[in-house]
């Protein structure tokens, strides 16, 4: 009884502290390439349907959203199903906390163990090739904004701002990728974007789903069942005699 009471006292007291609210996030620019096509969807700012196509692959950002700077956007996913082999790729620009902090408090981390196919870049979108190297699917698998050093007076001006591309290459036709955008860690490999003065983060990441291969229909392996096992059966009577 006493136990019961102990962890009543703990959780009301969890329950009166202050929860750390989510982070305040912008975006300020995104597009999706698919096999070269880096314009049929895109920001400037976006007002096609949220299913679009891009030759024959379909593009679905109804679960994504596109609201640009200064409004509060609320991340979210984009489902590419390439109706061709080949790769997709995403291009965005956030801001964390820009309302107290501006464009230029972020850094970039990326996860551990990229799987194959896979391409990824951070870097400041004024001043480098990140949206060059994704229009191009010449992604450099490198992270030039992950040095944070807040100065010790103002004006706070610390390392970057952030944007990130994440592709993935090598697929067959049908296959599917999400590219997620979330303030919750994902597990596997991902993009984490950072404000060095609050701590928040939001993460990119993609999941791949491929097409199935083809097998045996059903009728055709229970076929193959009974014929295996009189052809096992045989061969033992014949070593027998």
């Amino acid at each position: 009884m006493k136990l019961l009471i102990a962890l009543l006292a703990a959780v009301l007291m969890m329950a009166g502290l202050p929860q750390h609210a989510k982070a305040e996030v912008v975006l300020n620019d995104w597009c999706v390439n698919v096999n070269g096509d880096s314009g049929t969807v895109c920001n400037n700012p976006y007002v096609g349907p949220t299913v679009a196509t891009s030759g024959a692959s379909s593009i679905d950002v109804s679960a994504f959203d596109y609201t640009l700077s200064p409004g509060a956007n609320t991340l979210g996913t984009i489902t590419v199903t390439l109706g061709a082999a080949g790769y997709a790729s995403v291009y965005m620009d956030y801001d964390i906390d820009f309302a107290g902090y501006g464009s230029f408090q972020d850094y970039g981390t990326v996860g551990i163990g990229a799987p194959p196919g896979f391409g990824w870049e951070l870097d400041d979108p004024n001043v480098s090739n990140i949206f060059p190297d994704f229009a191009a699917n010449t992604l450099a698998n490198t992270n030039n904004v992950g040095t944070a050093v807040i100065p010790a007076t103002p004006p706070v001006t610390i390392c970057c701002d952030v944007s990130w591309a994440l592709g993935v290459g090598g697929l067959s036709s049908g296959s599917t990728v999400t590219f997620s955008v979330s303030d919750t860690a994902p597990g596997g490999f991902y993009l984490q974007q950072t404000n060095a003065d609050t701590g928040d983060s939001i993460y990119l990441s993609a999941a791949v789903t491929s097409p199935l291969s083809s097998v045996p229909e059903p009728s055709t392996l229970i076929l193959l069942i009974p014929v295996g096992a009189v052809l096992a059966i045989r061969k033992k009577f014949q070593a027998a005699r």
